[in-house]
């Protein structure tokens, strides 16, 4: 098969190595990880990702037929709400965040999930798009919030205060390691920065499962969500994470999902 794949840039290691060995043609976009700061804007460039394949005027695409269009991404704060294609289906897998993907299982992330509330999760990838020794977010997130409130500095401030309250919850790094990735460099440091933090810190067996079955075209019914052409993918609040509902449900009533 030949296939499109748009993937957030924080899996770009993990992606191309698996891509790499894969019998199908992949053509993969990698979309910089920046962009979920704001979920909605990144859902619109994804559509406008999709609409350009689906036309043939792509500028990053070396051919214009695909088989089927790939998302990287998984729920992730909505980001695939309403997303849609007329001509060519959508995979997508059945995942809350990108921990899954990385884990290459779903329930054995929420069972880890559950039993360790408050844990930033790294692997290479996320080692290298995401800066935690950024000091200087909580200046830009005031900034974020002050222009989204229309310069209201009181509510941009405790939009701040609730997003601190809320990183000092957390007291546990757990770095995913591939066996066919290793960057010891990484672990170490995340390792340093938890001690530094008097904070707990696991390695922890990620498999690349999920990821290789999605560019491999293994995709089965109860871990990745086809959508049709004239279809969407909303959230289905239960197990499977994501369902795909006539794209004209959605654009009627977008609020009920």
């Amino acid at each position: 098969m030949h296939l499109k794949m748009l993937c957030c840039k924080i899996m770009e290691r993990e992606v191309s190595l698996l891509a790499a060995s894969c019998r199908n043609v992949v053509d993969i976009t990698m979309i910089r990880q920046k962009l979920h700061d704001k979920p909605e804007n990144l859902n619109r460039f994804l559509q406008s990702e999709i609409d350009a394949v689906e036309a043939g005027t792509h500028p990053y695409s070396n051919q214009t037929e695909f088989d089927a269009i790939l998302l990287g991404y998984a729920l992730c704060s909505h980001t695939v709400v309403g997303l849609h294609t007329s001509r060519i289906p959508l995979v997508i897998p059945r995942a809350h965040d990108c921990v899954t993907l990385l884990m290459g299982d779903r329930q054995a992330y929420m069972t880890y999930y559950m039993q360790n509330a408050g844990t930033f999760y790294y692997w290479p990838g996320a080692a290298e798009q995401m800066d935690f020794y950024d000091e200087d977010r909580y200046r830009r997130s005031y900034e974020f919030y002050l222009n989204r409130y229309r310069g209201d500095e009181r509510k941009a401030r405790k939009a701040v205060d609730k997003e601190k309250s809320l990183f000092d919850r957390y007291g546990k790094i757990t770095y995913i390691d591939w066996a066919s990735l290793p960057f010891p460099e990484y672990e170490e440091e995340l390792r340093r920065y938890a001690a530094g933090r008097a904070w707990a810190f696991e390695k922890l067996d990620g498999r690349d499962a999920l990821l290789r079955d999605l560019l491999d075209g293994n995709w089965s019914e109860d871990r990745f969500l086809v959508v049709r052409p004239g279809q969407t993918a909303v959230p289905s609040y239960d197990e499977d994470v994501i369902r795909a509902i006539p794209l004209e449900e959605w654009e009627k009533h977008p609020e009920q999902y």
